[in-house]
């Protein structure tokens, strides 16, 4: 099935976050009296707030300090992102001006709000939503990654099958949420995933980060539209 559609995680994919967010994380967690080791976070950045505080501190916990544990951790990030220059990783706008050419519609899928993402776009010098034609954040979800929710409704924005879309992430929450909603993932390693890891997880092809796709992008192409599902 030919590729129409491929959908972008922002987080350790198109800008580098991860370790914002890790450290935004610990410290929401220190404010409500968890000390919780900085490497116990790194392995559940990619999933929203409403899926990493209760698989780190139980149910139990996230029902009582949950709600208080987000608000403190989205405040603290958008201090740091303040104070931050994020580095773009290599390529981003050139690869998504060349795959309009090809005319291969992008959507961005990302786990947190317009406001966040705006604090990362003016931290990182980079106007994302203008690259894209379609843009999902948290509020056009119930649950985040890994459930499908994001994709799925990236996928209806685009106006396609989820066949005819792939999806572009750096963890094993976005290879889960891709397939669940039936679509092709493809990896890369610029958020901290092991290769070995993002092709266990079901990735269809792993590259080192945006600029090797962009340079090898006649393969991503054809690795996608080869991985497809038919409906």
């Amino acid at each position: 099935m030919a590729l129409r559609g491929i959908i972008f995680d922002i987080d350790g994919t198109l800008v580098d976050t991860n370790p914002t967010h890790v450290e935004a994380w610990r410290r929401a967690f220190q404010r409500l009296g968890y000390e919780v080791p900085t490497e116990r976070i790194e392995i559940e950045i990619g999933k929203g707030g409403d899926q990493l505080v209760p698989s780190i501190l139980g149910e139990q916990a996230s029902e009582r300090d949950g709600d208080a544990l987000r608000k403190a951790q989205k405040e603290i990030f958008l201090e740091l992102a303040g104070d931050r220059s994020f580095r773009v990783f290599p390529g981003v706008a050139q690869l998504f001006d060349a795959l309009r050419q090809r005319d291969v519609r992008t959507a961005l899928a990302t786990s947190s709000n317009e406001k966040h993402l705006q604090a990362t776009t003016r931290s990182a010098g980079i106007d994302l939503p203008r690259l894209a034609d379609v843009l999902v954040t948290s509020d056009d979800a119930e649950l985040s990654k890994p459930a499908p929710d994001l994709v799925i409704s990236a996928v209806e924005k685009l106006g396609f099958s989820p066949g005819e879309c792939a999806m572009v992430g750096d963890t094993v929450y976005d290879a889960q949420a891709s397939l669940a909603a039936g679509v092709t993932f493809l990896g890369v390693l610029s958020g901290g995933s092991t290769r070995e890891t993002l092709l266990e997880a079901g990735a269809s092809g792993v590259w080192r980060d945006t600029g090797e796709m962009l340079s090898d992008l006649d393969r991503v192409l054809e690795m996608a539209s080869l991985s497809a599902v038919e409906p």
